[in-house]
């Protein structure tokens, strides 16, 4: 009964940080310029256009970071080399019992949002897909309104989710490269 209680609410957490109410999943498909194969693998990687390295004694535990601290994770240039320009991090937190912490980059042009939050231990396995992101493997779920992903890390779970008006595999690529971006500044 806690477990199903904390999935509901792992999941009610998840779309409250999204800024989404739907649940709705969308079947994503394939992008136009790669030719879908049935041999594709159920996990998924793909490598960012940028990568970078933190040396341990710097890295941080994301469980203990504020929502302004998430901010500092990744700076919107960066987000601009894997993603698209956004304006400044701005910390929120959102949901109840307890609140989840986040930090929210807008697009500059309006309809999508990088968002970065972190979530309890053990919600890694709210997401519907298994995806690489480099040497952590987390997963992924695509709803019609953004992507989230999510990675398992020391004491916490780091949640990525892009928004768009229409979301498709594309947000799940971009979520993925940023994930795997912020992943190396925090404790694993």
């Amino acid at each position: 009964m806690v477990a199903k209680r904390l999935l509901i609410s792992a999941v009610l957490l998840s779309a409250a940080l999204a800024g989404c109410t739907a649940v709705q999943q969308v079947v994503p498909s394939p992008p136009s310029s790669q030719p879908s194969t049935s041999e594709e693998s159920t996990a998924t990687s793909t490598a960012p256009s940028i990568t970078r390295e933190v040396r341990p004694e710097q890295r941080r535990m994301l469980g203990s970071m504020s929502a302004q601290e998430l901010c500092g994770l990744v700076r919107p240039d960066e987000i601009a080399a894997l993603a698209f320009e956004t304006e400044p991090g701005r910390a929120r937190e959102v949901g109840i019992q307890p609140p989840v912490r986040g930090c929210g980059f807008p697009d500059r042009s309006g309809g999508r949002e990088v968002l970065i939050g972190a979530q309890a231990p053990g919600f890694a396995d709210l997401g519907t897909e298994e995806v690489e992101l480099g040497a952590v493997r987390g997963t992924q779920v695509l709803r019609a309104d953004g992507c989230t992903v999510y990675a398992p890390v020391a004491g916490a779970t780091l949640q990525i989710v892009v928004i768009a008006d229409q979301a498709d595999t594309d947000q799940c690529r971009i979520a993925s490269h940023v994930a795997q971006y912020v992943l190396p500044a925090v404790v694993a």
